[in-house]
């Protein structure tokens, strides 16, 4: 009996301090990417993420953040080409950002659970695979 109850109360120590180190993790990762999205990207994008209409699209409640592989591309390759976002046309050019891979993570997570955005928080080692991923459609600039 003592076992068991020894083994259940190690068991839920590691899961809760698993999940304590993932929520830390995360919390950590939204603040460098806010620090990023406000040195390279809110200049365009604005600080409430809601763009220039005709100019700059907005990043607030749109699928466009859904692919991860789209958008590490653009952040680090830039983009050309028409879009449509939130059912505006824009056709502008924007330029790469040179970023570590961590940085890059850390702004698309920031980016992508801000303003009412929800997706799965990533890793700085899921970017070398989106690097290497074909996106359709895709233009860099």
């Amino acid at each position: 009996m003592k076992k068991n109850l020894s083994l259940f109360l190690i068991l839920t120590i590691s899961t809760i301090g698993h999940s304590f180190a993932q929520n830390t993790a995360s919390v950590t990762s939204m603040q460098n990417g806010k620090s990023v999205y406000q040195t390279f990207c809110m200049s365009c994008h604005m600080e409430d993420g809601n763009g220039v209409e005709g100019a700059f699209p907005s990043l607030v409640k749109t699928g466009n953040l859904n692919d991860k592989n789209r958008m590490v591309k653009i952040i680090l390759q830039g983009m050309r080409g028409p879009i449509v976002v939130k059912g505006v046309n824009y056709n502008l050019e924007m330029a790469a950002i040179n970023l570590t891979d961590k940085e890059t993570a850390d702004v698309i997570n920031y980016m992508r659970n801000s303003w009412g955005n929800k997706a799965p928080m990533i890793k700085a080692s899921d970017i070398a695979l989106a690097k290497k991923a074909v996106v359709k459609g895709f233009q860099p600039f």
